[in-house]
């Protein structure tokens, strides 16, 4: 069983072969973390985290096996580290500003297209004959059914068909057709 701080606290300030110890792998734990890419300080805090829980197993360890744990313990604590860094990155406000992000707006000339498209469009409607242009209407911008238009304008469904046919035809030759 390890023992507890107290215990630690009143053991013998300086032990020689702790001292020894760490004196021979204080140099090696600090190039683990750098090697891993933790920045300078971060790789002295981190090895002192990693001694500081090392010290939990001094007495139950044999001496041969310390090294082996150490390097377990950095291990982990390193793993800890980048774990808390990512989750404070994501805490961390960011200005996105800076970054040159993609409108989903349609750009100017492709907006000035459509707006042609549309004026064109719109003429072509205004010229088709009246009850052409009401069938046409009712359909496309009211979204009614065929049998609703007929029945609205004392029509045939027949003569719906008709005069939508009659409409599409017409504005495909004026305007064209229109990809969406």
């Amino acid at each position: 069983m390890s023992k507890s701080w107290a215990e630690w606290a009143e053991a013998p300030p300086c032990d020689a072969g702790v001292d020894a110890f760490v004196r021979e792998n204080q140099a090696d734990l600090l190039t683990f973390f750098r090697d891993r890419g933790a920045q300078p300080q971060d790789a002295a805090d981190l090895a002192q985290e990693s001694w500081n829980r090392l010290m939990r197993y001094r007495s139950d360890q044999s001496p041969a096996l310390l090294r082996s744990l150490l390097f377990t313990i950095a291990h982990n604590v390193l793993k800890n580290h980048w774990r808390w860094n990512a989750l404070h990155q994501l805490e961390q406000p960011t200005d996105f500003a800076e970054f040159d992000v993609a409108s989903e707006a349609p750009a100017v000339e492709r907006q000035w297209q459509a707006r042609r498209c549309l004026e064109s469009l719109e003429a072509a409607v205004a010229r088709l004959p009246d009850k052409c242009r009401t069938v046409f209407l009712l359909s496309r911008i009211e979204g009614l059914s065929n049998a609703q238009i007929a029945q609205r304008c004392g029509i045939s469904v027949k003569m719906v068909e008709k005069h939508l046919a009659k409409a599409i035809l017409q504005c495909r030759a004026q305007v064209g057709n229109i990809d969406p």
